[in-house]
């Protein structure tokens, strides 16, 4: 029988993986969608789904948000509003991530 202690520390690690997979799972569920209503056009729908895949860690989605944030109106639609601010910071969290094109579009800026 596991003493209290080993216990407790087996129920962390299994609710730390949990959380990890269903975070993960979300992610790209969302970023998935995103994709499909940027397909059809549907760039404020999709937006708020990059946002979410974004906010849960998706290195690609953080990618994304950050160039349609950066670029705007101006390269994607007049429903993608242009926030240099934002577009940097979602970047620079890619690139954080490891993402070598983040790394590279921020050594251009």
């Amino acid at each position: 029988m596991l003493n209290s202690r080993k216990l407790v520390r087996s129920l962390a690690i299994t609710a730390s993986i949990f959380l990890t997979f269903t975070t993960s799972c979300n992610a790209e569920n969302n970023w998935t969608s995103a994709q499909e209503m940027f397909a059809e056009h549907r760039f404020s729908a999709g937006l708020v789904h990059l946002q979410k895949a974004a906010e849960s860690g998706d290195r690609d989605a953080r990618r994304t948000l950050g160039l349609m944030l950066l670029y705007g109106k101006s390269l994607y639609s007049t429903e993608v509003p242009t926030d240099r601010a934002q577009g940097l910071k979602w970047l620079r969290l890619a690139a954080i991530d490891g993402c070598e094109t983040s790394r590279y579009m921020l050594s251009k800026l």
